[in-house]
């Protein structure tokens, strides 16, 4: 198993809608138990040619139900934006210390579908939601070496 993500979330007042982690370098983040993004560029079947633009696919996490889930349930029924969100990712270095070693920050961020899941029977655990986002841009940065890119879907792109 893989050392779970943390998102903060910033809402359209700049201030931070606070999770429930009370670890002290992740106080008031949301830990994601699953996550699942992907960009794409259209290309030919036969000839490998671009044939478009990236586009980008929602991002869709797991998470468990805490009092975060509200606050999402309120975005995604009055159709509102939150101002920014961070996903932060850790990996164990050689010494086996959890580090932070990828970030991946959105802006102006639209969720756009909120399911509660249940676990099936005999599965011990705590209720969960599927929760899928959108952005206006994200940018993508490994932490090490602080390597980025950042890409923004209304930004004109050549194919």
């Amino acid at each position: 198993m893989s050392i779970p993500a943390h998102m903060w979330i910033t809402d359209e007042n700049n201030s931070p809608l606070i999770g429930e982690c009370l670890m002290p370098t992740r106080l008031g983040s949301t830990e994601l138990k699953s996550f699942n993004h992907s960009v794409w560029i259209p290309t030919d079947y036969n000839t490998g040619k671009l044939t478009g633009t990236r586009l980008h696919v929602p991002i869709t996490f797991e998470k468990e139900i805490d009092r975060l889930t509200p606050y999402l349930f309120r975005a995604v029924c009055k159709g509102g934006i939150f101002k920014a969100a961070l996903i932060k990712m850790y990996r164990i270095n050689e010494p086996g210390i959890e580090v932070e070693y990828f970030n991946i920050k959105m802006e102006n961020v639209k969720v756009t579908k909120i399911s509660p899941v249940l676990v099936p029977l005999g599965v011990a655990g705590k209720h969960m939601e599927e929760v899928e986002i959108r952005y206006e841009s994200i940018e993508w940065i490994y932490c090490d070496g602080n390597i980025k890119f950042k890409d923004s879907w209304n930004e004109r792109a050549v194919a």
